[in-house]
């Protein structure tokens, strides 16, 4: 299978890239990404636990796939194949997580 790199750096949605279905998966998997858990009203399950934000870098990466993993039950064809996080100068932290979809 084919593997696909995203991340939850923020960038503009595509919405005229996105005419087939694999380029939608992987903006559906990167939305899923972005998202914070209880910002989505009527879904305060979807999205990336934030205290997962406010932990030390290892202990965060230590809990990362599983997270991801349970983020990425919302798209179903995407398999979460491993993730890291980095820390970045103005205290935030970056996602880097590498997806399988599937069917492609």
């Amino acid at each position: 299978m084919v593997q696909y790199e995203i991340t939850n750096e923020p960038t503009p949605i595509d919405f005229e890239g996105c005419a087939d279905m694999l380029s939608r998966t992987i903006q559906n998997a990167k939305n899923l990404l972005m998202c914070r858990k209880g910002e989505i009203p009527y879904d305060r399950q979807r999205g990336v636990d934030p205290a997962l934000f406010d932990l030390p870098l290892p202990e965060a990466e230590e809990l990362l796939l599983p997270e991801l993993d349970r983020v990425m039950l919302w798209e179903p064809d995407v398999e979460v194949v491993s993730a890291e996080a980095e820390a970045v100068e103005e205290g935030n932290i970056i996602i880097r997580c590498i997806i399988e979809v599937r069917g492609t």
